[in-house]
């Protein structure tokens, strides 16, 4: 749903441009061709359009040909990163879907025909459009009328739903929606140092807060007990809303639900343990039926995975598991397709990672827990559960640090100059020990006999060569990840 208004024809664009980017050296038409299935005309003409819409964007960006292979030239002040979200930002608004979208929030239309003489398309056109955004509007219990004072129809929480993972979905660099409201006057009391990309988000979920209050005047009404909870998660960097004409039983509902969908869409906006603990404790206390069965919930899937049970570690997975349950619960709108909830077995399958028995598990315990918790887990929302508890296994699982034997007979020193320089990058992913045949990974700059070693061998030549510490470092990385970074896998 987050790419509902891109067509085929711009992913595929926005693929090709990233790919001629991350290339490992520049790349040629046959390999466009061959990577992408493309003939060599329509492919001559899709690189042809996007310099064309790079050029729009800025004179001096340029996709170029050298030796016949692509690669991109930014002006100063300029990136990939910054380019990918204008491009993508580009092809969206060109669209008639999105025009038409954004008009309907924008303005109210009393027939179709107003609609089109506003957007300059035919009739036709509209209801086609129409259909399509009613189809993508039924996701949030969203419908569109002609016959109404309103033509988006739905209640208020639900509509703002929509509208707030809407344009977070399409203005995701450093655009934002140009609602026209008087918002900007009135300051929103938010966390200090946070990243560009904290900022925007909170400054797109300010935008049409704002707009819907302020324009459409639809204020949302939490019930009783989501408010009570929403009221406990904002103890902690609270978020107070202050607009004039609004009665302070809607600002308080307003506030509280702000702050609720600003810890989804922003990453670590309560950045500390403590903050995390703080929020944990507050939920707890209330002491309700949701509480006790989400506590009850979490301590079953410590035993039944044998994690240790620490204070901090039980608050912090309270945290997160209460976040997402409150969701679930009480707002239950579907937007696994706008972030990342969807794990791939056949990702892990890839990297000869066999993921089968964890997922297995994880089904089997969450299956079990449905007969008993129906109202915490009894969702269609499968895949932000299995991604929430993939999570809640893998981060409190102990890490089984890589068991590492070296060996150096140049000069003796040198061995304990390796395991100090390795501990100072790896930390606790990795441990020592003198029994060679006991050890996960070897470094030894001789001869030792690796085909009758259980461990993984390397040979280290010289303690004074960069690139002999560059290939152990990359080779010791990739042991890392592929024997203990996945925790959960290898239990």
């Amino acid at each position: 749903m987050k790419d509902f208004l891109l067509s085929s024809k711009a992913v595929t664009l926005l693929q090709l441009f990233k790919y001629i980017e991350i290339a490992d050296k520049h790349t040629t038409l046959t390999e466009i061709m061959l990577q992408f299935s493309l003939s060599k005309i329509t492919a001559i003409r899709y690189l042809k359009e996007i310099n064309q819409d790079l050029a729009e964007l800025d004179q001096h960006l340029k996709l170029i040909t050298t030796n016949n292979q692509y690669s991109v030239i930014y002006p100063e002040n300029s990136s990939f990163s910054a380019t990918i979200f204008k491009l993508r930002y580009l092809y969206i608004v060109r669209t008639n879907k999105f025009q038409v979208m954004d008009a309907l929030f924008k303005s109210n239309f009393d027939s179709v025909q107003a609609l089109a003489e506003d957007t300059n398309l035919s009739p036709s056109t509209i209801q086609n459009i129409i259909k399509s955004l009613r189809q993508y509007f039924q996701h949030f219990r969203v419908s569109i009328s002609f016959k109404d004072k309103q033509n988006i129809i739905g209640e208020p929480l639900d509509i703002r739903i929509l509208m707030i993972y809407t344009y977070s979905a399409i203005y995701r660099g450093d655009q934002s929606p140009d609602f026209v409201t008087n918002h900007s006057q009135y300051t929103l009391p938010i966390a200090k140092n946070l990243s560009f990309s904290q900022y925007h988000q909170i400054k797109v979920l300010k935008t049409v807060t704002y707009f819907d209050l302020i324009q459409n005047k639809n204020a949302i009404t939490l019930t009783p007990k989501l408010r009570q909870l929403l009221t406990a998660v904002n103890t902690t960097n609270p978020i107070t809303i202050k607009l004039p004409g609004f009665s302070k039983r809607v600002l308080q509902d307003e506030s509280l639900l702000f702050g609720f969908i600003l810890r989804l869409l922003v990453a670590n906006y309560d950045d500390t343990l403590a903050d995390k603990i703080t929020i944990a404790k507050s939920i707890l206390s209330l002491g309700t039926d949701f509480t006790n069965n989400t506590r009850q919930l979490l301590q079953d899937f410590f035993i039944t995975f044998n994690l240790e049970q620490t204070d901090e570690c039980f608050l912090e997975s309270f945290y997160y598991l209460a976040i997402v349950l409150i969701y679930l619960e009480f707002i239950s709108i579907d937007i696994t397709d706008f972030l990342e909830f969807n794990i791939s077995m056949s990702a892990f399958k890839q990297e000869h990672i066999n993921t089968d028995t964890v997922f297995k598990s994880l089904q089997q315990f969450l299956t079990r827990e449905a007969k008993t918790y129906p109202k915490l887990l009894n969702n269609t929302m499968g895949p932000l559960l299995n991604s929430l508890f993939f999570f809640l296994l893998d981060y409190n699982v102990q890490i089984k640090p890589l068991k590492i034997n070296v060996q150096y007979s140049k000069n003796f020193y040198a061995a304990n100059m390796i395991i100090r320089s390795l501990q100072d990058v790896f930390g606790p992913a990795i441990t020592f020990t003198n029994r060679i045949d006991q050890a996960d990974f070897i470094i030894s700059d001789s001869y030792e006999h690796a085909e009758k070693l259980n461990g993984e061998f390397f040979l280290f030549n010289t303690v004074f060569n960069p690139q002999d510490w560059s290939a152990l470092l990359n080779a010791l990385l990739q042991s890392i990840y592929s024997k203990t970074f996945y925790k959960t896998l290898h239990q």
